[in-house]
């Protein structure tokens, strides 16, 4: 998967006090794109739609900028073309709302779409250096929602982040890695199980239910990062008993009402033409989907179904 930058509106919420400043924000700003772009990153920044909108400084909307004299023209050009190559990060959002719910995901208490959208697409963060704030490599996003039974679950995920050109280098072996594992599509993924994920074991069935996901769809970055988790676990399982605090992700098992409810989805035929009942699962974070597993023997951990949450 190529990396690509998502603003973060956030950044644009505090104005410049005047017109110099702003300018000297943005000649910041783009820099820093310049610098990711070098480092391997996709000439694409993804902007909320009311982008030209916005106030840089008092009567100085984005617009204006972009058709001021006294920029770097040069600075225009690039920006320009880093953000008519890409649908609004917020049309984006309208296609997947079905299957993540973005204002569950906030910074500091505030909303943070954009950012959220950053994380779930595994996309750089890019920000106005306007507050102190931003001036960090990595932010950490709080996630709330509700588990099967109705509980409130809370947890933090760091997304990756620049607003100066010092926090790219931070972030050079993660985007080599993006690149590396690249994948088109969930097709893609499954012909590449056995390169990508050599510890893991994956059911017939999982071959259809990958085949549905399409390039561009958020959904493939989180069911990829799952399953890289669940390697990493099962490369690193080398005594008896599956410890689930080696997961980056928390791992759950199903209620017993629901192994009774559900007892003929989750018992699933296995490579081995073995039916066992999956109970232990991950959560695509926001989202419905789940990714069973069952951890067979040290070094290897079957993968049973990857979905919508089955009701």
């Amino acid at each position: 998967m190529t990396v690509e930058m998502v603003l973060n509106e956030l950044s644009l919420r505090t104005l410049a006090a005047d017109i110099p400043t702003a300018r000297q924000w943005m000649s910041v700003f783009i820099q820093t794109l310049r610098q990711a772009t070098r480092s391997g990153v996709k000439r694409v920044v993804r902007t909320q739609d009311d982008i030209n909108s916005i106030q840089l400084a008092p009567e100085y909307p984005l617009a204006k900028w972009r058709n001021d004299p006294q920029v770097n023209r040069e600075e225009q050009r690039f920006f320009r073309s880093l953000t008519t190559k890409a649908p609004f990060w917020t049309d984006v959002a309208e296609d997947i709302k079905s299957k993540f719910d973005l204002s569950d995901i906030s910074y500091r208490g505030n909303v943070a779409p954009g950012l959220g959208f950053a994380w779930v697409s595994d996309s750089l963060a890019v920000s106005l250096l306007s507050e102190p704030i931003w001036n960090e490599s990595h932010l950490t996003l709080d996630i709330i929602q509700l588990d099967e039974n109705d509980n409130l679950i809370e947890e933090q995920v760091n997304v990756f982040h620049a607003s100066q050109t010092q926090h790219i280098p931070a972030h050079i072996n993660w985007i080599q890695n993006q690149i590396r594992t690249s994948v088109r599509d969930g097709g893609d993924l499954w012909q590449r199980r056995d390169d990508l994920f050599p510890h893991l074991e994956f059911c017939p069935a999982v071959k259809q239910q990958m085949n549905i996901l399409r390039y561009g769809d958020p959904m493939l970055t989180q069911v990829k990062k799952r399953l890289f988790e669940l390697e990493e676990a099962a490369q690193n399982w080398t005594e008896e008993g599956f410890n689930l605090d080696t997961l980056s992700s928390k791992a759950t098992p199903e209620s017993d009402s629901r192994l009774q409810n559900f007892q003929n989805q989750l018992t699933i035929e296995c490579p081995d033409d073995q039916w066992r009942l999956f109970s232990l699962h991950l959560r695509m974070t926001p989202g419905a989907w789940r990714l069973y597993f069952f951890p067979l023997t040290p070094g290897t951990i079957l993968i049973g179904y990857v979905g919508q949450k089955i009701l």
